[in-house]
């Protein structure tokens, strides 16, 4: 199997990623604003992108599955997402939670059938977000 890629959305900034990307983890790590995507880029372009590379999302965005042209981008890309809990918890719990459930990511992300949403919780907990027929 060809090496895995995270992408990073604009929500999670710069700043997470390119220290994870530093540390050489088992994965690769690239993020919006090192793709040099247009910060106002809208996400159903960006997802075009992103799917057609085969790069999992990982996002702070908690509403991809409630917008219909979103819901549309992310079946039609095969999207596989992640939302983490948002950036009010601060980067280092944010860190935290991605360290304690990256493995799991990585399972999830091989051996489920794109597209889907998953929501990893604060307490590390990982549960399937249902995405309506758009």
């Amino acid at each position: 199997m060809d090496a895995l890629t995270f992408y990073f959305d604009r929500n999670f900034g710069k700043r997470l990623p390119n220290a994870l990307y530093k540390l050489r983890p088992p994965v690769e790590i690239r993020w919006h604003q090192g793709e040099r995507f247009a910060q106002d880029m809208p996400d159903d372009e960006w997802m075009e992108k992103v799917g057609g590379k085969n790069w999992i999302v990982l996002t702070q965005d908690l509403k991809f599955h409630l917008i219909e042209h979103e819901v549309q981008a992310l079946k039609q890309h095969n999207i596989r997402c992640f939302y983490f809990p948002d950036a009010q918890i601060g980067m280092w719990k944010t860190l935290a939670i991605f360290m304690r459930t990256h493995e799991r990511i990585i399972a999830l992300a091989q051996n489920h059938k794109a597209p889907f949403i998953f929501k990893v919780q604060n307490t590390g907990s990982i549960k399937p977000v249902f995405v309506a027929d758009g």
